[in-house]
């Protein structure tokens, strides 16, 4: 196993932002807490995944606390809960809540003959109350327990599932977003992923999908307006008559009620 630990110099709620290319991220909210802590680890003990582990970086500016794991180079079979995936890296893409620069890439389904099999690298986050992350990453999944402030997440095959946010901004290819309750705004597009809104008290929601299915439930509190589209997906909205809304599918069913 290798495994590294990064811890904020400040204490106090802080805006993470986390490039993690394949694997998992854990993202814990205690009330407890004064100071963020990152664990970065894999089973690994040498090879591609340790070297990412052991050569990832951090950097803070006042509360922007940024950890980056760098590209492991070429093309790599990585084994995770959701079967082997061929990792291929292109490009950098901008973690525009941060700041943070982070490096991102392209996942391609097949064989891997010839490759170099690596286990998955996954990050443990421990925040304080009324933090914010930002995730940027190839197919790692993000599971958040617990209230951050605001949410950014960038994938493209990997899900999100978050207990509570403020404000949420989410971008997948075929990831699913699924978020318990967002209390001021959310924006989320996917290309063929679900899309979820447990409880919605909200001013603004702006939802859309090519063919993944559109669940949002508002409460009495929320106010403003709901937009919520699909092309070949189902639509459902429940609780929302007093909102805005704006819903559409073209090929897939629209309930409203």
């Amino acid at each position: 196993m290798t495994e590294r630990v990064f811890a904020s110099v400040t204490s106090g709620p802080i805006v993470l932002g986390l490039s993690l290319p394949v694997g998992s991220i854990r993202v814990q909210v205690l009330d407890s807490l004064t100071t963020a802590r990152v664990v970065l680890r894999t089973d690994d003990t040498s090879g591609l995944a340790a070297d990412a582990v052991n050569g990832a970086r951090s950097t803070q500016n006042g509360q922007a606390f940024g950890i980056e794991v760098p590209e492991m180079p070429g093309n790599v079979m990585v084994q995770g809960r959701r079967g082997n995936r061929i990792v291929q890296s292109v490009g950098t893409v901008y973690g525009s809540m941060t700041g943070v620069t982070i490096i991102n890439g392209r996942v391609v389904s097949g064989g891997g003959g010839g490759m170099q099999t690596v286990s998955p690298i996954e990050a443990t986050v421990c925040l304080p109350p009324g933090s914010s992350v930002a995730v940027v990453s190839q197919s790692a999944d993000a599971c958040v327990f617990g209230y951050v402030d605001r949410m950014e997440f960038r994938s493209i095959s990997g899900d999100l599932d978050a207990d509570g946010v403020r404000e949420l901004r989410a971008h997948t290819t075929s990831g699913d977003i699924t978020a318990g309750r967002i209390t001021e705004q959310v924006t989320a597009q996917s290309v063929s992923g679900d899309i979820e809104v447990g409880l919605y008290d909200g001013r603004a929601a702006t939802l859309g999908t090519t063919s993944g299915d559109i669940t949002v439930h508002a409460t009495d509190g929320a106010a403003g307006h709901v937009s919520a589209h699909s092309v070949s997906g189902d639509v459902r909205i429940s609780g929302a008559r007093h909102l805005n809304v704006s819903a559409h599918t073209v090929s897939g069913r629209v309930r409203n009620r």
